[in-house]
C-alpha cells in the first residue's frame, strides 16, 4: 500500500493537490478560529476545537479521506486532459481557400 501511494504522491502537482485538500477539510477549524478572533463569538471557538480535537485524533479517517479525495480528483483531472474539441467533417475535408 505504501509503495503504491508512493508511486502517486511523487510529483509537485499531486502534493500540492493533497495540501489543498488538508487546508480545505480543515477550513472549519480555521474559519472558527478567525470568527472568534473577530468577532468573539465563543461557540465559534469551541466547534473549531471540537472539530479539531475529533479529526486529529490518532484513529480518525481523516488522512485517509484526504489522500482518496486527492487521488479522485488527480483521476479527473487527468481524464479531462485527454478531451479535444471535436472538428467539424466539413472543415477536415475542405480546408479554406482564402476566398
Amino acid at each position: 500500500m505504501m509503495k503504491y501511494l508512493k508511486e502517486k504522491f511523487m510529483n509537485r502537482t499531486t502534493l500540492l493537490l493533497f495540501g489543498f485538500v488538508v487546508l480545505v477539510m480543515y477550513a472549519p477549524v480555521w474559519g472558527g478560529f478567525l470568527l472568534y478572533a473577530l468577532f468573539r463569538w465563543r461557540w465559534c471557538f469551541y466547534a473549531a476545537s471540537a472539530y479539531l480535537a475529533f479529526w486529529a485524533g490518532p484513529f480518525t479517517p481523516f488522512f485517509p479521506c484526504c489522500v482518496a479525495i486527492t487521488l479522485f480528483i488527480k483521476k479527473l483531472l487527468a481524464g479531462r486532459k485527454t478531451w479535444t474539441h471535436p472538428r467539424h467533417p466539413r472543415m477536415e475535408s475542405e480546408p479554406l481557400t482564402g476566398q
